[in-house]
This record gives structure tokens, C-alpha cells and sequence, in this order.
């Protein structure tokens, strides 16, 4: 059975000041391009290396985190961002290299102030040469940051997006950050039942399945609908569907183009036929976007994804489930 709210419930989407979100946009390159230095780092890419180049980079390293303090930035990062740029080169944690999911919340952000002309489908990604080139900026030199900013600081700068434009693709993040957390529902329902026969007790300490539901970012009040999830998801999938949230659907579900090995030509897929790889990076990209569209529009102040791990949608009501 499911819940039919009208489309009464919505409430106007409010973006945040243009210069809000150029800061954050910003805040994100910078830690993203010291992420792109500790991921080489870490993959042990050596390129066309010399004898000093941990020399050259550990330099720029430095120049990152100076250009976050020198442009005024320091005032705009999380207290995890400026923690990660202040860190000596490859000394990251595996937390660090985690914030490497955000370079779809970088393509909202920048879709939001009109520096991308597209969102890509939800099981594509942003090109990451574009949304570092569409800025202008040098990480190492923070007048490039200066200059990409101050145009949004002007008071006669006012929001450009079209409101209808922003409803459809917030609607759109709504859809596919339910289908990601449907997909783990599905695959947890076993568990969830048994839980719930067993009648478990709260503790202090955390159980196997409440570790799962906490690190795959699962609200908790989603948890008592895993067991309709298997005729839930046909349903959630035709009302997207006829709501224009998905383009194509593939066995009464979300459809995913998927590339053909030693082909350049895509076959589409169900979401649930999907391997375990595919499905963690979709669901990764709907957590990017989905947290990018929330801070935009004030569901939420922290920038993480586990700010809005229990924010169910945007909207008073998710947008699968609106008529």
C-alpha cells in the first residue's frame, strides 16, 4: 500500500544567494584537486616523474591550502575540509579519500549558478575536466578563486535557474536517491525481518544491520517498508516513469544504460540486475546530488552526507509518491 500526497504538500524551493553557492562550489574544488593529488599518491601513478617530484607536489600541496586562507575561504569550508587541506601531503585517512564521492554535488552546484548546461542521467557522471575548467580556477593561485566568486557577490545577481527547472530536477534526485535506498531495502529485508521477529532491544551497542543502515546512509523510518519493497519498486518505477523523473524503464524498473564490453554501443538494464559495483556508484551519485540539491535549498546547513541520511526528500513529500 502506498501514500498519495497531492501536489498541495509542495513548498516553494527557495535557493540559497548565488554567491552561497559559488563559496561552496569553490570550497569543493579546492579540497577535490588536493583529492586528485592524494589519489595519484595513493595509486602510486608515476606519469612522467622525476627525482623531485614529491618535492613539486608536496609544494602544491602547500599552495592549496594557502590559496583557501589567502582568498578568504577558510570562513566558507567545513571544519573537515580545512582539516583535510591542512594535512601534510599523503597523510590522508580513509575518510578523506571518501570525499572523493562529491564531485556530482560539484556538478549540482555549479548546474545551480549556470556553469553547467546539464545534470547528466543518474547513472553518468559529471566530466570532471569540465567542471574544474568551467570555473576558472587555479587551485595553487586564489585570485583565479577571487574572480570566480565576486561575480556572484553583486547585488543585482539574482537566481537565473527557472523555478520549474529547479522542481523537475530536485524531483528527479528525489526519485533516485528513494530508488538507491530501495535497492539496499530489498537486499536487507531478510535481515530487517529478522530484527524485527526478534524483537531486539535497544543497546548501546550498534548491531550489524543498524551499521549497514547508518553507512549506506538508510533514514531509519525507511526501514519498516522493506517488505513491500519487491511490489513497491515496480510502483515507484512507472509513477517516475510517468512523471518524466526517468526516461526509459527496463522490466518494470529503472532503467540503466550499460556499456557493452568491446563495444561502444549500451544495452539497458534493470537497477536490481545491476553488480554490486554498478550499484554502489549509482547509489553514490544520487548521494552526491541529492545532498547538493538539500544544502541549496536549506534542508540542511552541514555539508555531509550524513547531514541528510535521514531526509527522506526535499520536498514535505518525496515526488515519486505526489500526484
Amino acid at each position: 500500500m502506498t501514500f498519495r500526497a497531492t501536489v498541495i504538500l509542495r513548498q516553494e524551493l527557495k535557493l540559497r544567494p548565488p554567491f552561497e553557492l559559488a563559496l561552496r562550489s569553490s570550497c569543493l574544488q579546492l579540497v577535490l584537486a588536493r583529492w586528485g593529488l592524494e589519489t595519484a599518491a595513493l595509486m602510486g601513478v608515476k606519469g612522467d616523474q622525476t627525482a623531485n617530484d614529491d618535492d613539486r607536489k608536496v609544494r602544491a600541496v602547500e599552495a592549496i591550502t594557502r590559496a583557501m586562507y589567502e582568498s578568504g575561504l577558510d570562513d566558507h569550508a567545513t571544519a573537515t575540509e580545512k582539516t583535510m587541506l591542512e594535512k601534510p601531503y599523503k597523510s590522508w585517512d580513509y575518510s578523506d579519500y571518501v570525499y572523493g564521492d562529491h564531485w556530482e554535488a560539484l556538478g549540482v552546484l555549479q548546474w545551480l549558478i549556470g556553469r553547467q548546461h546539464k545534470i547528466p542521467p543518474y547513472y553518468s557522471n559529471f566530466d570532471r575536466a569540465r567542471l574544474f575548467q568551467s570555473t576558472g580556477i587555479m587551485p595553487a593561485d586564489p585570485s583565479t578563486i577571487e574572480k570566480f566568486v565576486d561575480p556572484f557577490m553583486a547585488p543585482q545577481m539574482h537566481q537565473l535557474l527557472d523555478k520549474k527547472q529547479l522542481q523537475h530536477e530536485i524531483a528527479v534526485a528525489e526519485a533516485w536517491i528513494w530508488r538507491a535506498r530501495a535497492q539496499i531495502l530489498l537486499e536487507l529485508r531478510d535481515e530487517i525481518e529478522k530484527a524485527e521477529a526478534q524483537k531486539i532491544t535497544a543497546s548501546n551497542e550498534e548491531t550489524p544491520l543498524e551499521t549497514v543502515m547508518r553507512t549506506k546512509h538508510i533514514p531509519q523510518s525507511l526501514q519498516k517498508l522493506a517488505r513491500e519493497m519487491p511490489k513497491t519498486i515496480p510502483l515507484a518505477a512507472k509513477r517516475a516513469y510517468a512523471k518524466g523523473l526517468v526516461s526509459l524503464l527496463e522490466a518494470n524498473d529503472f532503467a540503466i544504460a550499460v556499456e557493452l564490453k568491446d563495444s561502444s554501443n549500451t544495452t539497458n538494464v534493470p537497477y536490481t540486475n545491476l553488480d554490486p559495483n554498478h550499484l554502489d556508484a549509482i547509489r553514490k551519485i544520487a548521494e552526491s546530488r541529492f545532498l547538493a540539491f538539500a544544502w541549496a535549498v536549506g534542508k540542511t546547513n552541514d555539508w555531509s552526507t550524513e547531514s541528510v541520511s535521514e531526509l527522506v526528500s526535499i520536498n514535505p513529500i518525496s515526488s515519486v509518491w505526489t500526484v
